[in-house]
């Protein structure tokens, strides 16, 4: 993910580490859903009924979620897709994972 963010007279990119990312993912696609139940929870007291769209509307975060984390979480090494991988090492090409390395920065 990078971003152009004004600062100092010029446009600065802004770099996000694959923790960064992979909390990012993990906040949409947990924190939306969780976020419209509680929502629901409280309109059940003025009498609306809204748990049957609870469900599609959670969707919207869930789906963005996937997408973003099947684009984001690769390997920095080989771009192969690191699936449910938090290791040290990438599965396909044996190389060391820095989660906390931002790209473009040495």
């Amino acid at each position: 993910m990078t971003a152009t963010r004004e600062g100092d007279g010029g446009k600065e990119a802004v770099r996000v580490s694959l923790w960064q990312k992979k909390c990012t993912v993990f906040a949409l696609m947990l924190g939306v859903p969780v976020l419209l139940y509680l929502i629901a929870m409280a309109l059940e007291h003025t009498g609306l009924a809204v748990y049957g769209e609870i469900p599609a509307i959670a969707l919207l975060g869930v789906i963005p979620g996937f997408l973003l984390h099947l684009c984001w979480m690769r390997c920095p090494h080989c771009g192969r897709h690191l699936d449910r991988n938090n290791g040290q090492y990438c599965q396909y090409c044996g190389e060391e994972i820095d989660w906390d390395a931002k790209p473009g920065k040495e």
